[in-house]
């Protein structure tokens, strides 16, 4: 793949460094930071639900303007993956 998918474009310029050495571990501590970036997109897409709901929005309405069911716009609104609430993020 030589193009990243549409919402990472911004991080093309990542494989365009010219030392192998360098990109590779720039890439490396990317890779290894995407539990984090999970848990940052998750946050965000949980508090976009939540701003929804209080806007007065039913679950069941959030689910169709998300093209999720309405027991998964709970469960983003609740902040739980899989059925299950999202564990906290682990202390540094």
């Amino acid at each position: 793949m030589t193009t990243p998918p549409t919402p990472f474009e911004n991080l093309k310029h990542l494989a365009e460094q010219g030392d192998p050495t360098e990109r590779a571990k720039t890439v490396g501590a990317a890779l290894q930071a995407i539990p984090e970036l999970q848990h940052w997109l998750r946050e965000i897409r949980q508090g976009a639900v939540q701003e929804m709901r209080s806007e007065g929005l039913s679950h069941a309405e959030v689910g169709k303007e998300l093209g999720l069911s309405r027991a998964r716009a709970q469960q983003i609104a609740e902040g739980r993956t899989s059925g299950k609430r999202a564990d906290p993020p682990a202390a540094e």
